[in-house]
């Protein structure tokens, strides 16, 4: 996550976009303008499900040579019809440097406010930032979060029931690596000191964080202290102030790596990963019944022979459960989704969300999340609807109400003036 991209700016209009485009797409605009291609979409929702939607956008041209992205959001009020990105998408980083990788959480009671974490270099190394809204939508100025020049990447967000602010971000001070957390109980004013969670290790990272109904911490990474990649989970019951010692989740000898952790209403933690098996990188599930004192078994839930599968990610409501996927394997380079109705039990066969035209170009980089209503809503990134058959894309959106029929997938582009 925390690699530079050669971004691009594009200069075009939706209309010609769309004649490019094979498939049938719904169009918002098509007028002459300006958008920024992207990468690494973020999605949640608040209590009147409307749809809040960050994503890293290229804001300069490659010919530039100053790779220079920022944090861009879009709200849709309509359970993702429409979207307010035109006639220009809101740009809430203003960074001088490379702002990239957003981790988004809203209220869902309460007065609503959201709370955005991500990473710049604009300071000459990576460290956190957040964005904070002061009134409904409206966005305060970012906030260093991890100052001192040591490097911090992939910062991640959840909130518990009384709005303190927990982050967990990966740290690279030293030339080590380790899994840090900061907390605020004033609504991102002020932070506690940073917190090692993963102890004396220095191959942890990718830390990804749940806050469960009991307002229980809970955290996942990837550790390559051993040699060999392991997922770690950790839990903290005291708001952050201690974290129980690492246990590992994933098994088998192959590297695991790009965890993902939802708790859901019940207080059951749900976890995936990615993880070698031979040849192949498959997506493996496991469940905790109880907080995190044991795990099931992990299991391969996308077993495809020759399978390549990275940023595995959950969506729950109730009994279902929703992981979804990249594939990179040749000539299948799509996004995947597969359901438990079950609670994670058993899952169904692969579904297929995304058609990239694999001749010139791939989807990737899926975010989803799940309505009051039960409603699913999912963005990717295609990058095979740009001309040049390079690898950056835009965004589509799609929902379904039973995560097997989907609406007509809608371009969502990042208009900039």
């Amino acid at each position: 996550m925390y690699k530079r991209y050669a971004f691009v700016l594009l200069v075009a209009s939706v209309f010609v976009l769309a004649t490019l485009n094979p498939f049938p797409r719904r169009v918002q605009a098509q007028v002459p303008t300006l958008f920024g291609s992207t990468r690494f979409p973020a999605l949640d929702i608040d209590k009147d499900d409307h749809l809040y939607l960050m994503m890293s956008v290229a804001t300069a041209p490659a010919s530039e040579h100053r790779p220079h992205s920022q944090i861009f959001f879009t709200l849709s009020k309509d359970g993702g019809a429409h979207w307010d990105n035109f006639p220009e998408t809101r740009n809430l980083s203003k960074s001088k440097g490379e702002a990239f990788g957003p981790s988004l959480v809203v209220t869902k009671t309460g007065t609503l406010r959201s709370y955005v974490v991500y990473h710049d270099d604009s300071t000459g190394t990576n460290e956190a930032y957040l964005l904070r809204t002061k009134k409904k939508t409206k966005y305060k100025k970012p906030k260093l979060l991890t100052p001192g020049g040591g490097g911090a990447f992939s910062p991640r967000v959840a909130l518990d029931s009384a709005e303190a602010v927990n982050i967990v971000f990966g740290d690279t001070t030293g030339g080590v690596r380790r899994v840090k957390f900061i907390r605020s109980i004033d609504q991102g004013e002020t932070f506690s000191d940073p917190l090692t969670i993963s102890r004396e290790s220095e191959g942890a990272f990718e830390p990804e964080i749940a806050v469960d109904p009991d307002d229980a911490i809970n955290v996942v990474w990837e550790d390559s202290a051993s040699g060999v990649s392991v997922i770690l989970f950790a839990r903290s019951i005291d708001g952050g102030q201690t974290f129980s010692n690492p246990v590992q989740i994933s098994t088998g000898t192959g590297n695991a790596t790009q965890a993902a952790i939802v708790a859901d209403r019940t207080g059951r933690l749900n976890f995936t990963w990615v993880q070698e098996v031979g040849s192949e990188i498959q997506a493996f599930y496991a469940r905790s019944l109880d907080h995190g004192h044991t795990f099931s078994a992990p299991v391969n839930v996308t077993g495809k022979a020759g399978a390549s599968i990275s940023k595995p990610l959950l969506a729950i409501f109730g009994e279902t459960v929703y992981l979804a996927y990249q594939n990179e394997s040749h000539n299948d380079l799509q996004i995947y989704l597969q359901k438990s109705d079950d609670a994670g039990l058993t899952f169904q066969s692969a579904l297929k969300i995304s058609d990239a035209n694999n001749n010139c170009g791939r989807a990737h980089s899926a975010a989803m999340v799940v309505d009051s209503q039960g409603v699913l809503h999912i963005v990717w990134c295609d990058t095979s609807r740009i001309v040049g058959c390079n690898d950056e894309g835009v965004l589509f959106y799609s929902n379904s109400k039973d995560g097997r029929r989907f609406t007509t997938q809608q371009m969502i582009l990042a208009y900039i003036l």
